[in-house]
């Protein structure tokens, strides 16, 4: 895994300074490494004073008989006894890389990078349900649709035609399915919302799978995955000393003295080794003020991308853990931390 990430990392985020036929992870790997020619010779744009008004999504008209295909899904939505518990959406957006789209907005952030491999094994699951064959239900029998507070909400490109999903950047189509009783078989009934009369039988097995996912497992272990293209300047500090990183075209700042490709290369990719190890368990912060580690922020060159900042606290013999943008949810290896510190005191 960590080799595909720092394949991923390269191609992505420091294609301005290296180049290579490097490939991400998922099944949009092959769309990424074709367009990898096309991004690696995209201008960039410097001091964009003030942020392009958004592009407007179409409406998704409500689907009777939704199906799709993993290439097609744009939205996922889970509510479980009337509580969202997990929300990844596709958001494209100028200063993000093609396979930087996705967020897992509930319970993360648009900071937080998708891992598109487990993404897509997902939606694999979700394709297999069938919602085009209503159910018999015996008169009297209580699906428990009706009152159902567990939901499963789609977006989706209504096509089963995987090129023409890929080209498609919107959802067209949309469709809320209420998870109503089990039949006692090993199914549960579920239902389309607003048309409630056709009742289908979906495996227990799968929706037990899909609402028993844990949204760690879906996100790819970099703190914060930063396009280099939109970054005015990276600021370090560590040990009481403030260090700066200036990318600008095929020129290189490091402490406003001019560097070298390699140098300034090597230390921008070390500050994206220290890979995200587990969740913070509720509770168990420790109170109190604490010194920092390690601070970084980017600081972007365009008004569309969000300022983000990492800070690195000690947590426990083994691990750190990381504030992104001011939210404290993981751990990091303190050795990891450890190296990338003491790398960039000899860079400087």
């Amino acid at each position: 895994m960590r080799k595909i990430l720092r394949k991923l990392m390269l191609l992505g985020i420091v294609t301005s300074l290296t180049a290579g036929g490097l490939s991400g992870c998922g099944q949009e790997t092959k769309a990424e490494a074709e367009s990898q020619e096309k991004m690696e010779k995209a201008e960039t744009e410097k001091g964009k004073s003030e942020a392009e008004p958004a592009e407007d999504k179409p409406t998704a008209a409500v689907t009777e008989h939704p199906q799709f295909i993993p290439d097609g899904v744009r939205r996922l939505v889970l509510a479980e006894d009337g509580s969202e518990i997990f929300n990844l959406s596709k958001e494209p957006a100028d200063y993000k890389m093609d396979f930087d789209y996705w967020e897992i907005l509930n319970p993360y952030d648009e900071i937080v990078t998708v891992n598109t491999e487990t993404m897509y094994t997902l939606f694999d699951m979700l394709k297999e349900m069938d919602l085009t064959t209503p159910a018999a239900v015996e008169d009297g029998v209580d699906t428990g649709v009706a009152d159902t507070t567990t939901t499963m909400t789609i977006d989706f490109v209504n096509t089963q035609d995987a090129d023409t999903a890929k080209q498609t950047k919107y959802a067209d189509s949309t469709a809320t399915l209420l998870i109503g009783s089990a039949d006692g078989q090993g199914s549960r009934y579920v239902a389309v919302k607003g048309y409630e009369d056709a009742v289908y039988k979906i495996p227990s097995a799968l929706l037990d799978a899909v609402y028993g996912l844990k949204p760690f497992d879906y996100i790819l272990k970099i703190p914060a995955l930063i396009n280099i293209d939109t970054v005015k300047s990276v600021e370090i500090q560590s040990g009481g000393k403030t260090y700066t990183m200036e990318p600008d075209g095929d020129r290189y700042k490091m402490n406003g003295k001019k560097a070298e490709k390699e140098d300034f290369t090597a230390v921008y990719q070390a500050l994206l080794n220290v890979m995200l190890d587990s969740e913070i368990e509720e509770g168990s912060l420790p109170e109190g003020d604490r010194e920092e580690k390690l601070r970084v922020v980017y600081k972007r060159n365009t008004d569309d991308a969000p300022e983000v900042e990492l800070v690195y606290y000690p947590y426990d013999d083994t691990y750190d853990s990381v504030s992104i943008n001011g939210r404290e949810r993981f751990l990091v290896k303190a050795a990891d931390v450890d190296a990338l510190t003491e790398q960039i005191q000899k860079a400087f």
